[in-house]
């Protein structure tokens, strides 16, 4: 297919599972990607991937027709040659550092987003080959390499797909590559291993992923897999013969390694008009999970885009990576007082004084440019804070909730008794 037999204009780049889920749930988006399911693709790291029990997943279940199956995910940690249900916060600070190769306490190097409290998530059993066939028959895919991407056209190998949105699933530094702009972000390579060999085979409990905070063993967390198989995870980038030095008498079937293994969150990270993140890898933030992509997918386009592009504008005065509490009162101050300023030019284009006073001749085009110079700055009070959309819509519906029962009580009986 090329862009002159698709009246299309609406694409996702990239045929993971985060493209796939979003393309199920938009059927007017089109996939464009040269394979289908992505990391998912590989067995073992589809074992690590976890479904959380949500409602969003049991959704996602109940649309697809897969069976509903609960599962227990098992975690234990190793620390100071001891095996523990739990760490307390210096244990936890400790096998982060680890993982993220730098000094514990380290607040400009590590990232904070990852979470090391839990001995166990409730998860559901899927099959990814089923998901991912599932899913497959639902979209709609062109099997194409994106070569470029400029602000309005997806330049491919066999075709050029003019755009008016885009859902850029792809990690964000290729994205910005394709885009041909740099930006800086950072990640750590992962280096996976097979072995048979059990990390713990002294150990006579249960257990689905153990975080090893040890300094003095190499690998930062093991994976159990089916049929007596596990997948160990180290920080860097290894040949084989270096695990060999560094972890002896390992037996190792299978290693490779990814060279985004581990996503130094970048809230600055911000697409470009029209085109939406979606994803860890695409946002550059480590606390996406699936259930996430879930519900974003199910979030209006338009609204996001321009959250992301106020956002953007924004980061002119203020580095959302930092949080700088003095600087976001400031700041906070500022958007309400411009804000306020801005409400009075608002009122200043109707009539709003008693009737002798109606000398304003009505232009409903300045009404709509001032009650969106207003919004832009009511807007920028949350891109301060750093609430997502996410807690946007949560908070809305809390609080509607609220408001509605208020007035189911009180106001909606008053008015009734008025009238009668």
């Amino acid at each position: 297919m090329n862009s002159k037999t698709n009246s299309n204009c609406k694409y996702i780049l990239g045929g993971g599972i985060s493209g796939l889920l979003f393309a199920f749930y938009n059927p007017d988006y089109i996939v464009i990607s040269p394979e289908i399911g992505g990391k998912l693709s590989n067995e073992h790291i589809a074992g690590t991937v976890l479904i959380h029990d949500s409602l969003e997943t049991r959704k996602l279940l109940s649309d697809l027709d897969i069976p509903l199956r609960l599962k227990t995910h098992v975690i234990k940690y190793f620390i100071d040659g001891k095996l523990k249900d739990a760490v307390n916060l210096q244990e936890t600070d400790r096998i982060i550092s680890k993982k993220m190769n730098c000094a514990p306490n380290n607040n400009l190097n590590k990232d904070k987003t990852l979470s090391y409290q839990d001995n166990y998530i409730p998860i559901l059993d899927i099959n990814y080959q089923t998901l991912i066939s599932k899913l497959e028959k639902r979209i709609h895919i062109i099997k194409d390499k994106a070569i470029r991407i400029t602000s309005d056209e997806i330049i491919c190998e066999t075709g050029r797909f003019p755009y008016t949105q885009l859902i850029s699933t792809i990690p964000a530094p290729v994205f910005w590559k394709l885009y041909q702009q740099e930006k800086k972000l950072e990640a750590l390579p992962i280096t996976f291993v097979v072995s048979r060999t059990n990390p713990l085979p002294d150990q006579k409990i249960i257990w689905d992923l153990v975080y090893f905070g040890d300094k003095k063993i190499p690998y930062t967390r093991v994976n159990s897999m089916k049929n007596g198989i596990f997948l160990y995870e180290f920080t860097g980038k290894y040949e084989k013969n270096e695990i060999k030095k560094l972890v002896p008498g390992l037996k190792i079937i299978n290693h490779w390694y990814d060279h985004y293994g581990i996503v130094k969150s970048n809230l600055n990270n911000i697409p470009p008009p029209k085109v939406r993140f979606l994803g860890r890898f695409a946002t550059w933030d480590h606390r996406v999970k699936i259930q996430e992509v879930i519900k974003q997918s199910i979030t209006q386009f338009d609204f996001v885009s321009v959250w992301n592009k106020q956002k953007d504008f924004n980061l002119n005065f203020f580095d959302f990576n930092v949080q700088d509490i003095d600087k976001q009162q400031v700041l906070t101050k500022d958007f309400a007082l411009r804000l306020t300023d801005e409400v009075h030019e608002l009122l200043s284009k109707i009539n709003w004084k008693t009737e002798e006073y109606k000398t304003v001749q009505i232009d409903k085009s300045q009404i709509l440019e001032e009650w969106i110079d207003v919004f832009k700055y009511w807007l920028g009070i949350g891109n301060v804070w750093g609430f997502s959309i996410e807690d946007f819509f949560t908070e809305f519906w809390r609080k509607s909730k609220i408001i509605d029962n208020r007035y189911k009580k009180f106001i909606k009986p008053k008015k009734q008794a008025d009238a009668t």
